[in-house]
């Protein structure tokens, strides 16, 4: 018996040990993956719209939580300008909306795009952050743009970040209005098994919640999550293996922000909600089943526009996918600014040409 548990100590040791060599390997692979990809985002991004972002944009790093928070601002010279908020979704980072921004811009936006902890330019271990964090972290961003600019705060949150932007508005962002690319809550297991690419890891839900407790730094392959391959629709596979190959996109994710993607509840419940938000679902959208999105807008509260995208999958490089989010987006927040900001938006700066 004795020679069993020994046995059982000495291998239980032999894993724990494995698995902290195996992380601390990845860190390194992590520093080495940041380097290498500092300049990555060039490959996919047009070149007149690289000279763009260049031209208008600054970086900054903000105080959040255990991590500096990345930012690319695109600031408009107008005072009294809007500023538009723009959350990033699981595999992506403030680099790859790039032409999206300035889409806003040439609207009259101040555009700002962080980088949640652990993703892209900003600190944190990769993948590694939890829900709460990454909630806190665009709360610190429309913080940081409430004591740099004039003009109202809007939000528009993209894919995971269409809940991330939620769970920020419900935390006390001083935003206007919200536009979300998919809806959700991080606290529906029902809902979240039509959206996780392993339903069966939620039956593991207790086990796994226990042993985050000690290994919550254990990392998991984001495909066990995330239904990659369904991300956009066939003609556009190749742009989806440029994204993968980005040495900054999100490759794993870690148990602690797993299990916090299950028992987050937003600190408003949807239908004591009072912020004006739009939300949008695509139809053909084979990585967020379109009825949960459908479902959180029907039990929304407060002012509520919803628009579903026809024939279009979760996500697309293609202008035709976007024109209708920013439009739409512009319209809401226009809709929901406050009157002060209100006038500001028809303000022209000067040499510049209305739109």
């Amino acid at each position: 018996m004795r020679k069993w548990a020994a046995a059982a100590m000495a291998l239980a040791v032999g894993g724990v040990g494995a698995l902290a060599a195996r992380e601390a390997w990845q860190r390194r692979q992590d520093q080495q993956d940041f380097e290498v990809g500092r300049n990555y985002w060039r490959t996919y991004t047009p070149a007149e719209a690289a000279r763009w972002a260049e031209a208008h944009g600054t970086s900054q790093r903000i105080p959040s939580y255990a991590a500096g928070i990345h930012l690319d601002v695109y600031a408009q010279a107008a005072v009294g300008a809007p500023v538009l908020v723009i959350a990033h979704g699981l595999l992506t980072y403030g680099k790859y909306l790039i032409p999206l921004a300035r889409a806003f811009y040439d609207r009259g936006y101040t555009v700002l795009c962080p980088d949640l902890g652990g993703s892209g330019f900003s600190g944190g271990v990769r993948g590694a952050t939890s829900v709460g964090e990454a909630t806190a972290t665009l709360v610190d961003t429309t913080l940081w743009a409430r004591q740099r600019f004039d003009g109202s705060i809007a939000m528009l949150g993209l894919s995971l970040g269409g809940a991330l932007a939620y769970a920020a508005a419900a935390a006390g962002a001083p935003v206007s209005a919200i536009a979300c690319l998919d809806l959700f809550t991080f606290d529906d297991p029902a809902a979240f098994r039509q959206i996780i690419a392993r339903p069966a890891l939620l039956d593991a839900l207790p086990l796994l919640r226990a042993i985050a407790v000690p290994f919550g730094w254990v990392r998991v392959p984001v495909t066990w999550v995330h239904r990659v391959a369904a991300s956009v629709a066939p003609a556009e596979s190749g742009d989806l293996t440029v994204l993968r190959n980005d040495p900054l996109a999100g490759r794993q994710i870690a148990l602690r922000s797993l299990i916090s993607a299950v028992t987050t509840p937003p600190a408003v419940p949807l239908a004591h909600n009072t912020v004006p938000t739009l939300v949008f679902n695509q139809a053909d959208d084979a990585v967020l089943a379109p009825e949960v999105t459908r479902a959180a807008y029907m039990r929304l509260g407060g002012p509520k526009r919803y628009i579903e995208l026809p024939n279009s999958a979760h996500w697309s490089a293609h202008s035709a996918f976007w024109e209708p989010i920013v439009r739409e987006s512009d319209r809401w927040f226009h809709e929901h600014q406050p009157m002060p900001m209100r006038q500001s938006i028809n303000q022209t700066p000067s040499g510049a040409s209305a739109p």
